[in-house]
């Protein structure tokens, strides 16, 4: 649990980074709501909240149309349980698969920042 609870706080810095670009460059430069999506429900999860995809289209800023075609498209890849048809009051939670995956790139990215780091200090 721990562990899950690092990568929650990394997966939140990664959505903060990643928000703090539009404080100087154009918002439609960046558009990867899937994503973000992913990393929302990751945070959300660690903390044992549920969100749906109203709270998704709100935290990521997204047009509701948009989130309704990347719910149907996640949940038919299997990365989202709890909505199929794009209905964005479905409390949503990620499959197995996807957190598994995610745990797995943050750990990557984890291992990359301490590379990174270690050899120039």
């Amino acid at each position: 649990m721990v562990e899950h609870d690092r990568k929650a706080r990394l997966a939140q810095a990664i959505l903060n980074n990643r928000k703090q670009r539009l404080d100087g460059l154009p918002h439609e430069m960046f558009g990867e709501f899937a994503w973000d999506a992913l990393l929302h429900l990751f945070v959300a999860d660690a903390a044992s909240q549920r969100l749906d995809g109203h709270a998704l289209v709100k935290r990521i800023s997204c047009p509701a149309s948009v989130m309704r075609r990347w719910l149907v498209f996640m949940s038919e890849q299997k990365l989202v349980i709890g909505d199929g048809d794009g209905d964005l009051s479905d409390l949503l939670t990620l499959s197995a698969e996807a957190l598994a995956a995610i745990e797995t790139y943050l750990a990557h990215t984890t291992d990359m920042a301490r590379s990174l780091f270690s050899s120039h200090a």
